[in-house]
């Protein structure tokens, strides 16, 4: 019954599928087709009941399988067809659990360390198997199609300390440093550069790595709103990349009145972010397993707040083609794969190896098939 409700469906918005046994081959009116090995029955009705939710989960638990280079485009296809209008009960579900509280929904700093923790806190091992060689987790730049990861995550780095106009001796903050690749950067620029995330495997690696090149800068775990309660007026430069999406559209006025309150007056801050999310709040299985608490903003968002919050717009929005953090994607996807062979599959088991190439794969695949992509802009205070 459910296999037959999925074909109904999907035969309305373009896709044909076709059963031999244990294969389905999805054929979609664009001319595409894709062969899937049904694992499990169980699928169908999933897929019918809980959305991409159920297709997720399906997918990582082996209900179904299709080759690993032909995961990002089937996904892409099934996004651009509407697919979305199978998640009728997904959609009330979470609709209904957010209007109810859930959780981290607030975004408080409790609930924000603890998001913090279920992605960052895998291992830094895990990050190191597939990033570049600066453990830059962010959308790469890439001028060149052509170019490797290494390259265009330099001329990400690059291009935001030069829109920044950061000087020597400035103060800079980076909210949500990461592995501190921009912080160390601004370091060798002659700036007195520190970086706080919530993750101390992050600061711990990220101090280890500054020592190595030698480079003078300080890294603490906090909160940005606890933290500039502290540091009030003590920053000449702030950076933020692809933090924002993580702070949870209640906490978008706060974040940027946090970053006014550390700012000098006349100091800038650049904050970089995807944007534009055509589906609105981030979709469940990527929220319950990847990114708990995230939500895409709007570039209105990114105009309106910082209004509010007393800054006003420097330079920007500069606008970054989704085709960047597709080809990043794709790099940390081939790389995932090369080297998982090397992890502690103890650690991470074969269901994980499934849920973070679908994590990769499918985000891959919003940014090839969606309009979403990612902006910058320089605020003054």
């Amino acid at each position: 019954m459910f296999q037959r409700l999925v074909a109904g469906r999907l035969g309305q918005l373009g896709v044909q599928i076709e059963t031999t046994g244990s294969r389905a081959v999805f054929s979609f009116n664009t001319g595409e087709s894709f062969d899937m090995e049904v694992l499990s029955p169980q699928l169908w009705r999933d897929w019918v009941l809980r959305g991409s939710y159920g297709l997720g989960e399906t997918y990582v638990d082996k209900k179904w399988d299709i080759e690993p280079d032909r995961l990002e485009p089937f996904i892409r296809a099934l996004m651009q067809h509407g697919t979305a209008e199978l998640r009728y009960i997904e959609k009330l579900r979470h609709s209904i659990a957010r209007r109810l509280g859930r959780g981290h929904d607030a975004n408080d700093p409790a609930s924000s360390h603890a998001q913090s923790s279920h992605h960052y806190e895998r291992g830094n091992e895990l990050f190191e198997s597939f990033l570049d060689e600066n453990m830059v987790y962010t959308c790469a730049f890439f001028d060149d199609v052509d170019w490797d990861l290494e390259t265009a995550q330099r001329r990400k780095t690059e291009v935001t300390l030069d829109r920044l106009d950061l000087f020597q001796g400035a103060r800079l903050l980076d909210i949500g440093c990461g592995w501190g690749a921009t912080v160390i950067e601004a370091a060798r620029r002659g700036a007195e550069a520190t970086g706080i995330t919530l993750a101390a495997q992050q600061i711990e690696l990220a101090r280890l790595r500054a020592a190595e090149q030698q480079m003078k800068a300080e890294f603490e775990v906090a909160d940005y709103r606890v933290f500039a309660q502290q540091h009030a007026g003590a920053f000449d430069r702030i950076v933020s990349i692809g933090m924002f999406e993580a702070v949870g559209r209640r906490q978008f006025d706060t974040f940027f009145e946090a970053i006014r309150t550390l700012l000098r007056p006349g100091g800038k801050a650049l904050v970089h972010s995807m944007v534009d999310w055509p589906f609105g709040p981030i979709i469940p299985w990527l929220e319950r397993y990847i990114f708990p608490g995230g939500e895409v903003p709007r570039t209105h968002d990114m105009i309106a707040s910082p209004a509010r919050a007393g800054l006003r717009i420097e330079a920007g929005p500069y606008r970054h083609s989704g085709l960047n953090y597709a080809l990043t994607l794709s790099h940390w996807r081939t790389r995932f794969l090369a080297n998982y062979p090397a992890l502690d599959h103890d650690k991470y088991p074969e269901r994980f190896k499934r849920l973070w190439l679908l994590y990769l794969a499918g985000c891959e695949a919003a940014f090839r098939g969606t309009t979403l992509h990612t902006v910058q802009i320089v605020y003054r205070r």
